[in-house]
């Protein structure tokens, strides 16, 4: 009985797997999460941003394809912070308002941005090549 268990549960295992490896949000969550730090370096390249308005900026300039979740945003805004690539300072806005962490670049920071979007702009064109340059498909 215990072996038929296991056996089911992977079955169910590999049924999840292959019905993720169709959907789309799949393929995109995937895209997403390699791109978020490049894309939160880039915002933070142009101006010292909040959590909150990072997410608004990336979904303006990503015309909503690749946002992250603030679950994902805040984990490398600490990692940045923690490395020495960005400082972070509280602001204030409105009376009475809550206090924002606004994240700038450090010097290094603006380095690290240079250096992923050079990564980035080299291997771009090679994963474009192979996906386009692949057999058709029927």
């Amino acid at each position: 009985m215990a072996a038929f268990y296991i056996l089911t549960s992977n079955i169910i295992t590999i049924k999840k797997a292959a019905i993720m490896l169709t959907d789309v949000s799949y393929w995109k969550s995937l895209i997403n999460i390699g791109l978020t730090k490049l894309l939160v370096l880039k915002v933070l390249s142009v101006t010292p941003q909040h959590g909150y308005g990072i997410v608004k900026e990336l979904q303006d300039i990503t015309s909503g394809c690749c946002v992250p979740t603030y679950g994902t945003i805040y984990p490398i805004l600490k990692e940045l912070t923690r490395l020495g690539y960005a400082e972070v300072s509280e602001d204030r806005q409105l009376k009475g308002a809550r206090k924002r962490q606004v994240y700038t670049l450090t010097p290094s920071g603006i380095d690290a941005y240079k250096t992923a979007l050079e990564a980035w702009r080299s291997t771009i064109p090679y994963i474009y090549k192979a996906i386009e340059n692949g057999e058709p498909l029927s």
